[in-house]
């Protein structure tokens, strides 16, 4: 633990793969300002480090990441002193959703607010059967404010966000996977070994197709369908005529012209 009273790991795992842990056991995993901040360095070393997918956990049983510390909050409303600057929080969510970083949450434990929309930035999320995740901000007497309306509307639609923003209520890990947010539903104790498996299998594909298709996934979410498809093309240009895609196109249709099939080249 730091001075602050939480402790942030970042750790290599395998080729391209890493891990970040993160437990504030004073604080129940409520994000205080510093610790979003420390995240946002953390995830911006991965991307410059080269790193091509990071897993978020938590090592606090029962809490992923929670929502945001008020005490910090109230006091950067006030002007008075906070753990940090709450810039820390749109550089998180930036590197975690805009960067070509793929990231996958890896959530133990129950998440709200500000942590929430931490797991909603991720490219892909696991969770527990037992987890269960609220956007409260209602009943605190504010709106979600970093994605936890606009971000998780996209991810189940209006109906199911309009339900958890509105009420503020838990929402089990069961129907959040029924919904679409959720994309791998696991038992407990299994979120983190079932991200990391998943993450080494993402980190094995060619690095600069995997960072397109993420930055490709990260544009269309902002642009019309018409604009999305025209820089779609854009990007695959871009990348086709790299002397590794055109290398392994060339060693891929020789399999095929040997009698391979599809089925036998891209089963799991």
């Amino acid at each position: 633990m730091n001075s602050f009273g939480y402790s942030l790991k970042l750790e290599d795992v395998s080729e391209g793969v890493a891990l970040l842990r993160f437990a504030d056991p004073g604080r129940q995993n409520q994000l205080c300002w510093a610790a979003v901040n420390e995240m946002a360095d953390l995830l911006e070393a991965c991307q410059s480090a080269g790193t091509r997918v990071v897993v978020l956990a938590s090592d606090l049983d029962g809490h992923w990441f929670e929502h945001a510390w008020l005490r910090d909050l109230e006091a950067g409303m006030n002007g008075m002193e906070t753990t940090g600057d709450g810039v820390g929080w749109f550089r998180t969510i930036n590197a975690l959703s805009r960067s070509t970083l793929v990231s996958i949450a890896a959530i133990s434990g129950d998440t709200c607010g500000g942590g929430c929309e931490v797991g909603w930035a991720c490219d892909l999320r696991v969770a527990e059967r037992q987890a269960r995740f609220a956007q409260p901000e209602v009943r605190l007497g504010i709106p979600p404010g970093i994605g936890g309306a606009s971000r998780l509307s996209k991810l189940v639609g209006r109906a199911l966000a309009g339900e958890m923003v509105l009420g503020g209520a838990w929402t089990s890990a069961e129907k959040l996977h029924a919904g679409g947010a959720v994309n791998r539903l696991v038992n407990t104790g299994e979120a983190l070994a079932e991200a990391l498996d998943w993450a080494q299998q993402l980190a094995a594909q060619p690095p600069l197709a995997l960072a397109a298709c993420k930055q490709i996934l990260a544009d269309t979410e902002e642009l019309p369908l018409l604009d999305a498809m025209k820089n779609e093309q854009s990007i695959f240009q871009g990348t086709a005529v790299s002397e590794a895609a055109r290398e392994i196109m060339k060693r891929q249709q020789a399999y095929y012209d040997a009698g391979g099939t599809t089925a036998e080249a891209f089963r799991d």
